[in-house]
């Protein structure tokens, strides 16, 4: 089931967020606080992992809301999967050559 145009849907478990809709200025902050508490989970240790599987669009406010917490983790890793146009843009505006944590995987 596809969420209604200009709606984000988040399902966080652990330090694992999926994503399905689009993250835009009216959504971000949603991703923004979910991403915080993945980063929190357990021992604050370890890869934090955002599913793109499903996302449709990220927009500006979006990717900020990623350069942020990328920035925040320092050393851990933030791990973007599921392709697409989230990870298209990602890899267009060369994010993970200026943020090395910022990782794309498979």
């Amino acid at each position: 089931m596809e969420p209604e145009p200009g709606l984000l849907q988040v399902r966080r478990r652990g330090a694992v967020v999926a994503l399905a809709g689009e993250v835009d200025l009216t959504t971000s902050d949603l991703l923004r606080s979910e991403l915080a508490l993945a980063c929190a989970f357990g021992d604050g240790e370890g890869d934090v992992v955002i599913d793109f599987t499903d996302l449709t669009f990220i927009g500006s406010s979006g990717l900020h809301v990623l350069i942020e917490a990328a920035t925040k983790l320092g050393e851990r890793r933030l791990v973007l999967l599921g392709g697409g146009w989230a990870v298209y843009v990602v890899n267009l505006l060369g994010l993970t050559l200026r943020y090395p944590n910022l990782v794309v995987g498979e």
